[in-house]
C-alpha cells in the first residue's frame, strides 16, 4: 500500500508541475474553467488518498497554495494572464473535493479485511 500511497503523491505533484510548465495555455470558453475544476479536484484527491486521509486541512492547504503559485507563475511570464476567476475555480475545487471527502469520512484507501 505505500506504493500505491506514493505513487498517488508523486502523480498530484507531477499535475501540479505539468500546470506550472504549461500553464499559459488556454482552453476556449467555458471549458476552461471546467478543466481548471476538474484538474485541482484531482490533484486534492490524488493527495488526499497519499496522505491516507490523515492531513486533510493540509491537503486543501497546499492545492490552494499551487493553484496560487499557478497564477503567479502566469503574471511573471511576458505573455501570462494570470487570472483571479482561475483561482477561484481551482481554490472552490480543493474545498469542494476536501469537504466531500470528510464529510462521508473517506481516506480514499482500501481498508483492511482483517478486523
Amino acid at each position: 500500500m505505500p506504493t500505491e500511497r506514493f505513487a498517488c503523491l508523486a502523480t498530484g505533484a507531477g499535475l501540479v508541475l505539468a500546470l506550472i510548465i504549461v500553464g499559459a495555455q488556454r482552453l476556449p470558453g467555458p471549458w476552461e474553467k471546467v478543466a481548471h475544476f476538474v484538474c485541482f479536484a484531482l490533484i486534492t484527491a490524488l493527495l488526499w488518498r497519499g496522505t491516507a486521509g490523515k492531513a486533510r486541512c493540509a491537503v486543501v492547504g497546499l492545492v490552494i497554495a499551487c493553484a496560487a503559485l499557478v497564477e503567479l507563475h502566469q503574471a511573471l511570464q511576458p505573455s501570462g494572464r494570470p487570472a483571479l476567476g482561475d483561482f477561484i475555480t481551482d481554490a472552490a475545487a480543493a474545498l469542494a473535493v476536501g469537504l466531500v471527502l470528510f464529510i462521508r469520512g473517506k481516506t480514499l484507501c482500501v481498508e483492511s479485511s482483517e478486523r
